[in-house]
């Protein structure tokens, strides 16, 4: 009876509009027909309402687009945050969804017009920029994102929607997202499927996406930073737009882009008022349509052209599909080519904060808050710690500024140091103009080595590295790499003659490999790393046990497994050191330390059957043993940190609390019973992660964040062994 219903449904809606879908075997070739649609493309943007992009100069091909073709003018997003929407967009309505937490964790058990496409044996791809491959089941890529600092990753889950489906949870339906690079491949083979979902990173939706590229800004027009963003989307944009107008098929039939914000910045309509321009081969020219619209409108758009029954909200009396902008009058076909973007320079941080220091000492399972240093009263985080001594510890991490002469959307690095009584700020140099930050500090007596990334004038992303020579940071003068960018995210020391810092470094082809770099006295070089992984290898976390033992770990990439990845120097090479995988098919490995022959190595699943799990990766007596833990970070957990006291290993990170809805501490020691959590303290009134640790003797120190109702607050907490 259900499957007689879903058809009669599905019957109705193609008679009331007459669009029937084909497949792809048969789009291309098909004459074009009354009203009928052989492929829709829906690019979605991110986070600007309408004034914002439509009449800005900073975006014009967005703007020449909508003059050329077809605009909604009363279009209107439905909720907040991000993924409720790209949900509603795909579902009818934001479902259970009302947060962008992962996709394993905001499981939603309906059908999707996804599900409906199969169904009807109408073929569809997500076209998904900066996926590693098909099939990635990862919430983010780089797979080491959030913690503390935060690290945003080019691509994003809560951007895409598809996998918030539990209909969509299978093998066919995951082959079908695939990395944008082969919408290219399609185009020129015009073997183009009927629905394309495309979805840019993180850097080219304006949404910003540091340490990768500018963040974003204050909307509304007067922000140079967001000005900037877009023009870095609407550039990307344009561009996406003319490869598919100049393809073969574009001209041969009836095809359309919809290109639309995911939410602006405001309620109205419950998400604020958004941008949809349509793009039609043979459609309307030069033409406004000012009913009002929603993503219910997009989704019923699609569900009629394609011949599938309506979903959720896109089925009610007062929802009225994007027919005028989709409309056949017999235009001629064009190619759309892209315009030149305007040069628009974001201001120079110079900023002259007052240090203060947070008020929070409480304690718990034998864990104290200490008093931190932070500056001014924006957004402060520590992310890194090196302890050399109880009386010698070095923190690093960021903030953001809040003079008035400062460019307040720049993130800044920052640094303080311990002498066993108080934390003392000391000043970092500004390294670049757009955003500059530390993710992992290493020392020596009396000398310290901040790694991390800052973007150049021309808002190009290279590696960092600051040196503490007793007295002062100065900024070393770092290898020249030819890449898109690169990135160091933890360092270890030696010696003052003998530092190591490990990262990432995305090639000019996109493709993601290891980066090593060693400081011999006088100068950084770069040092040959192995990179196993058939289509990505990164580096997050360094450690060592002498000039002739230092581990690295992080994730190797291929088309069936995402695994974690470990590496040993022996004094003359790097080499790969197989490690059990936990039977998962995604997995990645944050940190690492080493005592003697014994190696712990910490981080945490990733994939659709595990979630987001403790992974633990344990060398003793020569052989590697891995663990998911239960008990330890119930809930979608990140581990980042680990370190080794006196024998006893201790893993740090967060882990989402369901019933605050925030992410809380997780602290946990393993012991002769193995790993169990301690209650560490959780100060603040929202999040509170923590990002590394380290110990020195009995000494152990962790940090991170606590969010309070102004703002993020630096995070040390301090345990001593008996």
């Amino acid at each position: 009876m259900a499957s007689r219903v879903r058809t009669l449904l599905a019957l109705a809606a193609a008679v009331s509009w007459t669009l029937t879908g084909v497949s792809m075997a048969s789009a291309s070739s098909r004459p074009a027909t009354g009203g009928h649609y052989q492929h829709i493309f829906v690019i979605v943007m991110e986070n600007h309402s309408y004034t914002d992009v439509i009449g800005n100069p900073a975006t014009p091909n967005l703007n020449a687009l909508a003059k050329k073709y077809g605009i909604a003018t009363n279009y209107f997003a439905v909720t907040h945050p991000s993924e409720p929407n790209y949900v509603a967009l795909l579902g009818g309505r934001p479902l259970t969804v009302q947060n962008d937490n992962a996709y394993y964790v905001n499981k939603v058990a309906a059908p999707s017009l996804i599900s409906e496409l199969d169904h009807s044996h109408v073929s569809w791809k997500a076209y998904l920029q900066s996926l590693p491959h098909a099939g990635y089941e990862g919430i983010c890529y780089p797979a080491n994102c959030n913690g503390a600092p935060d690290k945003d990753p080019l691509y994003v889950s809560k951007h895409d929607g598809i996998q918030n489906y539990t209909t969509s949870l299978n093998t066919r339906d995951w082959s079908r997202q695939v990395p944008v690079d082969q919408l290219s491949r399609d185009l020129r083979t015009g073997n183009v499927p009927a629905f394309s979902w495309v979805i840019p990173d993180e850097c080219h939706d304006q949404h910003g996406d540091p340490p990768n590229c500018i963040d974003s800004g204050s909307t509304g027009g007067k922000d140079p930073q967001d000005q900037r963003l877009l023009t870095i989307g609407d550039r990307y944009l344009g561009h996406l737009v003319s490869q598919i107008t100049h393809a073969g098929f574009w001209a041969k039939g009836n095809n359309a882009i919809d290109i639309v914000y995911d939410e602006g910045d405001n309620n109205v309509g419950g998400g604020g008022r958004v941008a949809n321009i349509v793009v039609t081969s043979h459609g309307p020219r030069h033409f406004k349509d000012a009913a009002h619209y929603s993503h219910y409108s997009l989704l019923l758009t699609l569900q009629q052209n394609f011949g599938v029954a309506c979903l959720q909200h896109s089925c009610d009396a007062g929802v009225k599909p994007l027919k005028p902008l989709f409309a056949v009058t017999g235009s001629t076909a064009s190619a759309f080519t892209p315009l030149h973007e305007p040069s628009i320079a974001t201001p120079t941080p110079a900023p002259t904060e007052p240090v203060k220091f947070t008020t929070d000492t409480s304690s718990s399972g034998g864990w104290t808050v200490q008093r931190a240093p932070t500056l001014g009263t924006n957004d402060n985080t520590y992310g890194a710690v090196a302890a050399v001594s109880a009386h010698d510890v070095w923190v690093a991490g960021n903030f953001l500024p809040d003079t008035s002469t400062s460019n307040q959307d720049a993130t800044l690095a920052t640094a303080a140091h311990s002498d066993g009584s108080k934390w003392q700020q000391t000043p970092v140099p500004d390294s670049g103009p757009n955003y500059n930050t530390l993710f992992g500090v290493a020392a020596t007596p009396g000398r310290a080595w901040a790694v991390g990334v800052a973007l150049n004038k021309r808002y190009q992303t290279h590696s960092l590295v600051e040196a503490w020579n007793g007295s002062a940071w100065r900024i070393s003068s770092t290898p020249k790499l030819n890449t898109t960018q690169d990135i160091l995210f933890s360092a270890t020391a030696v010696s003052p003659k003998d530092v190591w810092a490990v990262g990432e470094q995305q090639l000019r082809n996109g493709v993601f490999h290891t980066l090593v770099e060693h400081w011999d006295g006088s100068s950084w070089s770069v040092i040959r790393s192995q990179n196993p992984g058939s289509s990505g290898d990164h580096l997050w976390g360094v450690a060592q046990a002498g000039p002739d033992n230092i581990w690295a770990v992080g994730q190797r990439n291929g088309g069936h497994s995402d695994a974690p990845l470990v590496e040993h120097w022996d004094g003359k090479h790097w080499t790969v050191v197989n490690v059990p995988t936990a039977g998962l098919t995604d997995g990645l490995l944050q940190s690492v330390a080493v005592s003697g022959g014994e190696v712990w190595a910490a981080g945490q699943s990733d994939d659709a059957a595990h979630q987001a799990r403790p992974l633990v990766e344990h060398l003793h007596n020569g052989v590697w043993t891995a663990q998911l833990l239960s008990g330890v970070g119930t809930g979608f957990s990140n581990v980042t940190g680990v370190s080794i006291s006196h024998g006893t290993a201790w893993i740090v990170g967060s882990a989402y609390d369901g019933t605050s809805g925030d992410q809380l501490t997780v602290v946990a020691e393993h012991t002769m019973g193995g790993w169990h959590q301690v209650p560490a303290p959780n100060p603040g009134t929202g999040d509170k992660v923590l990002g590394a640790i380290s110990a020195a003797g009995n000494a152990v120190w962790a940090v991170g964040f606590f969010k309070t109702d102004t703002g993020r607050s630096p995070m040390i907490e301090s345990h001593m062994s008996n």
